[in-house]
């Protein structure tokens, strides 16, 4: 039992050994260590992004963020931080100025972002155009923020004009146009002239995309720059230009075709009305005459399609247009024969039988000259059109082909022909009013009872009428009187039909006129008046819209060259 409280003894001592220089310690240490206050917790933000979430936002300003003064502006800002944020305040502002937008508060977790979106309300009328907008974040109790971003910004006006090119800016944002620029797509217009005038597109140098700047079209060559055909004619305005046509006029040389069929479809000159020279426009060969307009002489006959149509009247898409076996051009140019009649000198013989055949002459009915025409010697009596004695016997052709029955014809036709010569011999005197009997003493210088003044034997025929009266004084053939009267055409020489109307026409008239009174062919005239005018019996006048006619003597000084009627 001793033994145990020995034990305890030195237990007791060696605690109470121990514990001695621990209270000392204690009590020895500065007071400040034991009354230190708790560490303050560090707090940090940074601004990682801000964007605008408004309803007013402007399209057109290229990166920037553009903005209309009206509207309700609100901005989204993102603060980020390390150390966890709690009761910050993040504020948007407009820098430079003390006007400050709107502020929201703000906690961050640590590690962690927050994006907060701050009202703005309306942006300040007087503080518009180029502007930088600040955001801030600031802890709670502090003045100074924690962190500060800064944005650029343009805040426009809508009814404004920024770049002065005669839009409003609203209309440029609707329109997509630049609101910086007032020639948006660079084409030397301006976006309003565009707009307003031209009815172009701002955003496009070509609106109508045919290779043609507006701007060239407009101030350069006068075109639709809203349409690539301006002329509607077939050709778009820059193949026009590339051609020499008028891109504004449909049918450049006037010839009644327009250019885009000249060129698309008949290969002919847009810019030259007769594009194969052959006197007659491009328009008037398509349409009218049915003619190729790139051939002056369409059915290649020798005569160009003009004069087959103008001088001749014959056909320029037929060869031979009456079908007698020679082609215009060898009648007119050659044989000298009338191409729209088969038998020119209606001999009964055909001109092309008469040249390629027979040999004859197809402007003389009787070739040979021996009494028979061509026709009936080749036809009827076998005869040679080009021999006045065919066998050679002495004998003319005309006395052979004499037989009893072609007597008894000719008789017939003789005794035909004295009776219509007597009726009109005595219908002509009756219509003069007088005796026929007395109207023939007149006009045979003879006294048809058999009576004279003196009883000699009557005056030679025709000296009384050549006289003027017959052998007793009488008058019988004054002017008017049916003796005088013009003799009727049919037997005139074609000479004495010209003569006869030049002086019925003043002593002169149009080579047109000549036509339509003899009735004669375009070509017929044509070659009797070059025959007499070789005769130097008449005169041709140009007068530029046609030949006047006159005899030599009747033309007026200075009028070699040139006419005016």
């Amino acid at each position: 039992m001793v033994r145990n409280v020995h034990v305890w003894l030195l237990a007791v001592l060696v605690l109470a050994g121990t514990a001695a220089p621990v209270v000392s310690t204690a009590v020895d240490a500065p007071a400040s260590t034991v009354q230190q206050d708790a560490p303050t917790v560090q707090q940090d933000a940074q601004i990682t992004g801000a964007s605008y979430e408004g309803d007013a936002a402007i399209d057109g300003l290229g990166d920037d963020l553009g903005l209309w003064q009206s509207g309700a502006h609100r901005f989204a800002v993102t603060v980020a931080s390390d150390a966890g944020l709690d009761n910050a305040s993040t504020c948007v502002a407009i820098a430079g100025t003390d006007r400050e937008l709107g502020c929201q508060p703000v906690s961050v977790p640590s590690e962690a972002n927050q994006t907060v979106t701050v009202g703005a309300g309306s942006w300040p009328a007087n503080l518009t155009g180029e502007q930088r907008l600040r955001a801030s974040v600031t802890a709670a109790n502090a003045s100074d923020p924690l962190d500060t971003e800064t944005y650029p910004v343009t805040v426009l006006s809508r009814g404004g004009d920024l770049d002065g090119d005669g839009l409003t800016n609203e209309r440029e944002a609707s329109l997509g146009t630049s609101l910086r620029s007032n020639d948006t797509d660079s084409d030397g217009l301006t976006d309003g002239d565009e707009v307003n005038t031209y009815d172009t597109s701002p955003r496009n140098a070509d609106t109508d995309d045919d290779g043609l700047g507006d701007y060239e079209e407009i101030e350069r060559h006068q075109t639709d720059p809203t349409m690539v055909d301006t002329d509607g004619d077939g050709l778009a305005d820059p193949r026009e230009l590339e051609l020499g046509t008028n891109p504004n006029k449909a049918d450049t040389d006037g010839d009644g075709v327009a250019d885009g069929l000249e060129v698309n479809t008949y290969e002919t000159d847009p810019t030259e009305a007769d594009t194969d020279g052959d006197g007659l426009d491009d328009g008037a060969e398509i349409n009218e005459h049915e003619t190729n307009p790139l051939e002056a002489d369409t059915d290649g006959d020798g005569l160009d399609d003009n004069l087959e149509v103008n001088t001749y009247g014959t056909d320029p898409n037929q060869v031979d247009t009456d079908g007698d076996g020679l082609e215009d051009g060898a009648e007119v140019e050659r044989y000298e024969t009338e191409p729209t009649e088969a038998d020119t000198d209606d001999d009964g013989l055909e001109d092309g039988a008469e040249v390629n055949r027979y040999d004859t002459n197809p402007t003389n009915p009787d070739t040979d000259g021996d009494g028979l025409e061509d026709g009936p010697e080749v036809n009827r009596y076998e005869t040679d059109p080009n021999a006045a004695d065919t066998d050679g016997d002495g004998v003319p052709d005309p006395r052979e082909v004499d037989t009893v029955g072609d007597q008894v014809s000719l008789a017939l036709a003789g005794l035909v022909g004295v009776g219509v010569a007597a009726v009109a011999v005595f219908g002509l005197l009756a219509w003069s009013g007088r005796a026929p009997l007395a109207r023939l003493r007149g006009v045979f210088g003879t006294d048809t009872s058999g009576d004279s003044d003196d009883g000699d034997t009557p005056d030679a025929p025709g000296a009384a009428s050549a006289a003027g009266a017959t052998s007793d004084g009488a008058e019988v053939a004054d002017e008017g009187s049916p003796a005088a009267e013009e003799v009727p055409t049919e037997f005139l020489s074609d000479e004495e039909v010209v003569f006869t109307l030049l002086d019925d026409h003043g002593g002169r008239m149009r080579q047109a006129d000549l036509v339509e009174e003899t009735d004669w062919s375009k070509s017929k005239v044509s070659r009797v008046l070059s025959a007499m005018e070789d005769d130097d019996t008449i005169v041709k006048v140009d007068v530029g819209r046609g030949n006047v006619v006159m005899r030599p003597e009747d033309l007026p000084p200075g009028a070699e060259s040139a006419f005016e009627e």
